[in-house]
């Protein structure tokens, strides 16, 4: 917990409000109780005409650009040059003021179910603070910094980026003493030009790690091949090697440098992502033991390889975004689970790949075989997955909405049925449940 005094005096500011501040919000409709309003100014939108709103749910303080008419109402205003950059001077000073062992994660895909994964790991010993939701980025990052309790041990930060400079920012602000880059994918490849540049955007991570910290990456990405790092992957010359042993709807089994470990979770990739926690639970003295109960233990974001049940029917809700990498991992994961008659995969439109758009829909539809089924294929982007599909066996429907999605997927319903769902955010694929309770 920070002061308004204190905080000006990091900004080199006189003030001797001397309350203390609880809530951090650039939204004014936030709850923002004894807290800090900090107005941005975006394209079509300032932030500073909504101080009334930021006032009337509680804000006490805001820091104000200069040249900006001071507000006239009860509040105490720190002005300076640039709102965003004070908001991130503030977080890192406060972030030294508590300092905690700091995890850095960044990557295509991943970066979120890794982050729950490590959290639920490391609270069985350390008092953690992690990233909520996405906030990954310049704004979110330094907020959940400053909502970030005094007694935290551990502070498990996500690392989002759309172009160069994003991670470097980020992580000169946090500097971690461990960084992960969990995988590098096809999203935000139109912006770095290709998948080499997103190898080299997520390697800024490396740019604020602290000396003699641990980096984990993804060690069978050819990319990261030349990188001086710790491995993680399936390929025997890793620094760690994960084998897989046994995957069902219950979750995997696995084992991590000779040693079994297991999650209440499903997918290949998502054994990946225990492996980056189990790497860094072990590089802060965890053992084994205590390991395996923080992975009994993970609770990961809703629409990330999420198990559920309708009715009889087991579906995999993996809806929350989607690219090439973590398409197919999805739907090598269903693939391989038994005790299903019909696999089916509900595949939607992937965005932010760039002109090679329908190339890369093209490639997910080549993993699609039996055991595989039936393919449900949504949106105008979701038919070009069909262009790769080689298997007859397997039954393709197209459906233009997510409503006739949803009537193409209720005579599959059954005890003898498993479905994927996966589709870019943009699709929100998962109001297909709205609409099978309609059917």
């Amino acid at each position: 917990m920070v002061t308004i005094a204190q905080i000006a005096q990091w900004l080199g500011l006189e003030e001797t409000d001397t309350r203390a501040l609880r809530n951090f919000a650039t939204d004014s409709r936030s709850i923002l109780t004894e807290g800090l309003y900090i107005p941005i100014q975006g394209a079509r939108v300032d932030g500073h005409t909504f101080i009334e709103g930021a006032v009337a749910q509680g804000a006490i303080a805001t820091l104000w650009k200069k040249g900006i008419p001071l507000p006239e109402m009860d509040i105490t205003v720190l002005e300076v040059e640039d709102p965003l950059q004070a908001l991130q001077i503030i977080a890192k000073r406060y972030l030294q003021q508590v300092a905690p062992k700091v995890i850095a994660i960044t990557g295509s895909n991943g970066k979120t179910s890794t982050k729950d994964m490590i959290e639920s790991v490391l609270k069985q010993s350390f008092r953690t603070h992690k990233t909520a939701g996405n906030f990954n980025s310049d704004i979110g990052m330094p907020l959940t910094i400053l909502m970030m309790p005094i007694e935290t041990e551990v502070a498990v930060l996500e690392m989002g980026m759309n172009g160069f400079g994003d991670i470097e920012l980020l992580s000169n602000l946090a500097e971690p003493d461990i960084a992960l880059v969990t995988n590098i994918g096809e999203s935000h490849a139109e912006q770095v030009g290709g998948r080499t540049g997103i190898a080299q955007a997520k390697l800024e991570i490396r740019s604020g790690l602290k000396p003699n910290g641990h980096l984990f990456v993804d060690g069978d990405e050819p990319l990261l091949g030349e990188v001086p790092a710790e491995r993680i992957g399936y390929h025997a010359t890793n620094t760690y090697v994960i084998e897989q042993a046994e995957a069902t709807f219950i979750g995997t089994t696995f084992k991590f440098d000779g040693t079994t470990f297991s999650i209440p979770v499903l997918g290949k990739h998502q054994v990946r992502n225990a492996a980056y926690a189990i790497a860094t639970a072990k590089a802060l003295g965890l053992t084994d033991d205590v390991i395996q109960a923080g992975l009994n233990d993970v609770q990961l974001t809703p629409m990330r390889m999420e198990r559920l049940m309708y009715g009889q029917t087991a579906i995999i809700n993996d809806a929350y975004n989607a690219s090439p990498t973590s398409m197919n991992a999805a739907i090598e994961t269903i693939a391989t689970l038994d005790g299903f008659t019909n696999k089916v995969v509900v595949l939607g439109d992937m965005y932010e790949l760039g002109q090679q758009e329908r190339l890369l829909h093209a490639s997910v539809g080549k993993k699609i075989a039996l055991p595989v089924s039936h393919a449900i294929l949504v949106g105008g982007k979701g038919r070009y997955i069909a262009d790769g599909i080689a298997d007859p066996t397997v039954q393709v429907q197209f459906a233009d909405t997510v409503e006739e999605a949803a009537r193409l997927l209720q005579p599959l319903l059954g005890q003898q049925t498993v479905i994927l769902l996966k589709a870019s955010r943009g699709l929100a694929l998962e109001q297909i449940f709205t609409f099978l309770n309609e059917t």
